[in-house]
């Protein structure tokens, strides 16, 4: 019969003999949808071997005029301006890995975070673009506050005044704005279901949820602002925006005899702009 409890043996005393174990499965970190470098203009791109400026001259309209009887034709004297692209922003993501740890791991550290490698640089031009949204002069609604069905139309007829092109307009929204949507009945009632269209499944239409007058709307964390001080949603044409990626994601690889490690470094070269400020609106909301 025992006479106390320290004649026990217990997990204290047999610690050395119970295993701690690693699962091979790991807890990896949520990736946004990243959307914005996939909505806006990516023309002035094409041919970009070298430079840092790119000089994209505007056009403007002609003026009409009455011609008088017996009088002289008026020539227009047209002078430009122009809007400069900077392609100065360089970035990159990088790891090394030390060679002993490489033999002795139970995983390849080095195929577990490739992929993480790229989405660090996605991630970082998508905020360099969400954060272009404020910049709009059109706005409409107020932070922090649901945004209504009068402001929607509201920012759908500054694109319209502008004389936008009616392809490639989009809407993207916070998640908490889309909450607000999904309040207003033209997003919910099935009369509307033939115009919204199903669910997407791939790609950039994961991150589609909805349509408004046509226009696709994306949900995305990465819009600026919080669930307490509001967003900066945006709609805009795809004009309104560019994105110029002098050298896209470029991955590089070394072994390092001085250290012995693993050196995997991914670069990239890029510069974006707003190009057309009426063809854009910074729609305050939830």
């Amino acid at each position: 019969m025992a006479t106390g409890a320290t004649e026990f043996i217990d997990n204290t005393t047999a610690d050395v003999f119970i295993p701690e174990l690693w699962s091979m499965e790991a807890i990896v970190a949520r990736e946004n949808q990243l959307v914005f470098a996939n909505l806006v203009d990516r023309k002035f791109e094409k041919g970009l071997s070298f430079g840092d400026t790119i000089h994209v001259p505007g056009v403007s309209n002609l003026a009409v005029r009455t011609k008088s009887t017996n009088g002289a034709v008026e020539y227009e004297t047209v002078t430009e301006s122009n809007t400069d692209i900077s392609i100065a922003t360089h970035e990159y993501a990088a790891i090394a890995l030390e060679n002993i740890t490489r033999v002795q791991n139970n995983r390849d550290q080095l195929k577990l975070y490739a992929g993480k490698l790229g989405y660090a640089l996605a991630l970082a031009v998508d905020d360099v673009l969400a954060g272009l949204v404020d910049d709009f002069s059109n706005t409409v609604g107020t932070l922090a506050v649901e945004l209504t069905d009068d402001e929607l139309l509201r920012a759908r007829q500054y694109l319209d005044d502008a004389d936008a092109p009616q392809d490639s307009r989009v809407m993207v929204v916070s998640p908490a704005q889309e909450t607000g949507l999904l309040k207003l009945d033209r997003f919910v009632h099935n009369d509307y279901e033939s115009v919204h269209g199903p669910a997407r499944e791939t790609g950039l239409e994961k991150a589609y949820v909805s349509s408004f007058m046509g226009m696709p709307i994306y949900r995305s964390v990465n819009v600026e602002g919080t669930n307490s001080t509001g967003h900066d949603n945006g709609m805009f044409q795809k004009e309104a925006l560019a994105l110029v990626m002098q050298i896209a994601p470029k991955t590089y690889h070394q072994f390092d005899i001085d250290y012995i490690v693993d050196k995997v470094v991914v670069e990239q070269l890029y510069g974006t702009k707003e190009m057309r400020d009426d063809h854009g609106v910074f729609m305050k909301g939830a």
